[in-house]
Formats: structure tokens, sequence, C-alpha cells
């Protein structure tokens, strides 16, 4: 059996591989920062990126999770700003559970690359998960009315629409649409380690949305928290890659004693230790990719899995990357500081490893449980 991608989908990272060393990296971080790149978004448009997983129906390519996922594991090898991929996010959880209205009325505008979503969970005092949500959603004629804050939304400053989970009384959280320039919504930047990611606390009062779904729906947020984790899983495996390559680079032209770095025992242990982490850690998210996908019962487990083996690989091997630099790599002439940011931020969002293991642990409870009762 062959669990390899296929040609196809090799040749769509290879495209976007092109592309993204063109016209992202560190450089582009350097010159852009917080600062929405409508050039860089637009390339991506035209290369077809927000249609991807936006069903052929709606002017998308219909295409998977599975897919998807060697394209967000480049995104965080190149450290690209978060509005593409959310709007690809974003994508998947509107195909499955929009109503056929709103489904007519985003996804062309998505696919189209002229609506860019942000989500927007976070909030001060609170956990990662859906129970912990406090933020308020009232009926207000045919809509709701959002009442609260938001905390850690990236790109919430260059978003069209937002998707903001929130709690219509004692029920369940859900998930609800705004656009980001009603009255009532009032965005502001955070200062964050990682400037690129351009995180922004958002504010609502009394800001007209609509539900996704006929009703306030816990699944689609669920669907979404799940495939947030998993784009975060991924981009760290890309961000990882990335800092074992610089970190190779320079081992290769470093010299110390008269002898290439890369040519002591110690160096190569990192270097294979860092090797065996990343491997595991990338296969580890190409399953929760499949799970997510194809709606398996484990998803919600693999996609803890796939956070927790992906972040505490991510925080290794960009530590060793930044051991193996030596002192320069704290300097902002070399480009490793970056994907230790990045990485960084990564590790954390949507729960770190301690809390996804707790959330895999809980879940096995839960099915041995089920079993015996």
């Amino acid at each position: 059996m062959d669990f390899d991608f296929s040609t196809e989908q090799y040749m769509l990272r290879d495209s976007a591989r092109r592309f993204l060393t063109d016209h992202a990296g560190p450089r582009q971080v350097r010159a852009q920062g917080a600062a929405f790149d409508a050039a860089l978004w637009q390339g991506l448009a035209d290369l077809g990126l927000p249609s991807l997983l936006v069903p052929e129906a709606h002017g998308g390519a219909g295409l998977g999770l599975v897919d998807a996922a060697l394209l967000w594991e480049e995104m965080g090898r190149s450290l690209l700003a978060p509005p593409m991929l959310q709007a690809m996010v974003a994508s998947d959880t509107l195909a499955r559970h929009a109503t056929a209205a709103q489904a007519g009325a985003w996804l062309p505008a998505l696919a189209a690359g002229q609506l860019r979503p942000a989500f927007a969970h976070q909030e001060m005092n609170a956990g990662h998960t859906a129970d912990e949500v406090r933020l308020q959603a009232r009926r207000s004629g045919e809509g709701w009315r959002l009442e609260g804050d938001k905390v850690l939304v990236p790109a919430a400053a260059s978003a069209t629409h937002l998707l903001v989970s929130a709690r219509s009384g004692d029920g369940p959280a859900g998930l609800f649409v705004c656009t980001a320039s009603a009255p009532g919504v009032t965005v502001h930047g955070h200062e964050a380690m990682d400037a690129h990611s351009a995180l922004c606390k958002v504010s609502f009062r009394g800001a007209q949305a609509q539900a996704l779904g006929e009703s306030p729906d816990s699944q689609a947020l669920a669907r979404l928290l799940q495939a947030h984790t998993l784009a975060a899983s991924l981009q760290m495996v890309g961000v990882a890659a990335a800092a074992l390559d610089l970190a190779l680079a320079y081992a290769k032209q470093r010299t110390q004693f008269d002898r290439l770095i890369g040519s002591f025992q110690a160096i190569k242990h990192k270097f294979s230790d860092m090797l065996v982490a990343l491997e595991s850690a990338r296969s580890t998210a190409y399953f929760a990719a499949w799970a997510l996908a194809e709606n398996d019962p484990a998803q919600a487990m693999a996609a803890s899995m796939a956070k927790a083996a992906c972040g505490d690989m991510c925080r290794l091997v960009c530590n060793e990357a930044l051991q193996i630099h030596g002192g320069v790599g704290f300097t902002h002439e070399f480009d490793i500081h970056w994907f230790m940011r990045r990485g960084k931020y990564l590790e954390y969002a949507f729960g770190d490893a301690s809390f996804h293991r707790e959330r895999v642990a809980s879940l096995l409870l839960d099915d041995a449980a089920a079993t015996t009762a």
C-alpha cells in the first residue's frame, strides 16, 4: 500500500514553494513587518490558493485537507503571513457548514481572493476550548449581535470578515460571521514577539452578525478549531524544516579549530536528533490531515497528537539550530531568530503540547468509559 502523496500533490507543493521562495521568507518579513502585503496576497490568489478547498460548484478546485497539508507546511517554511492560510482553513468549514445562501454569497468571493476571513476565538483569561468561550451572541431581528472581546486574532486588521466563536445564552458555543467593517467592531494591533503574525485584539459592541448554518452550530466551531490546530502543526513542521536547513548550511561553512563545525561528532548528533524528531512529527501531522479530511472518528485525537508532537519538535529543532549558530544566532543579521519567533507563537496557538496531551488523555478515558458502559 502506498502512503505517499501523489505526483499532482507534489507538483502543487513545488509550484507554491517556487512562488514563496521568490516572494516570501525572512527578507519579506523584514520589509513588511505586521503590514498587509496586498501584492503578495494577489499573487497567491492568482496562483489559486484561496480556491483549493472551495467546492467546484462555487468556483473552487474542490480539493481536500490532505492536499492542503503540503501547502500549509510550505507556508511555515516561508514564514508566510496568516491571511492566506486563514482563508484556506475557513473555506473548509464554510463549505461543510454554511447554508446554501451563505455558501453562494461567500465561497465564490473567497475562491476569487476577494474575501479575507480571520478567526476570532481566543479570549483573555480563558483556555482554548469551545467550553471556555464567553463572548455573547444575542438575537436581533433576523440576525445576532455580538458583545465581548477577542485577543490574539491573526491578521484581523486586514480581514474583510471575521469568524467569531460566541455563546448564545446557556447553550454551547457556535460560530458567527460578521464583516470586519461592521459598526461595533474595533480592531487594535498587539505588540507581539512575531510581529508578522499581525495579532490583534477585536472588540464587539453590538456588532451585527449571522450564525454559520441554520442556527449556532457547535460542530462548525469544533471543525474550525481542529482545522486550525492541524494548520498550526503543519506550519511548525515547515518552520522546523527551514531552521534545520539554515543550521545545516551554517555548519557547512563555519570553521573552528581549522575544521568545519559540521565535521564534529557532537554537531552531527544534534542534526540526527533534529531530523528524527522532524520526520516523526511530520508523519503525525500528515495522519491528522487525513483523519480530518475523511471525518474519521479519531480526528480530534489525531489533531491533538499532532499539535503536541509538532510543538515539542519545533521547540527542539529551533533551539538546536540556534545553538549550532552560536552567538550570531541571536543577532538580527541572521535569519534563524525569525523562525524561532514564528515557532514559539505557533507552539502556543490553539493550545500547547501540555494542553493537547491532557486532551488526548481525556479522549482516551471517554472512549474507555463508553466501551465499558
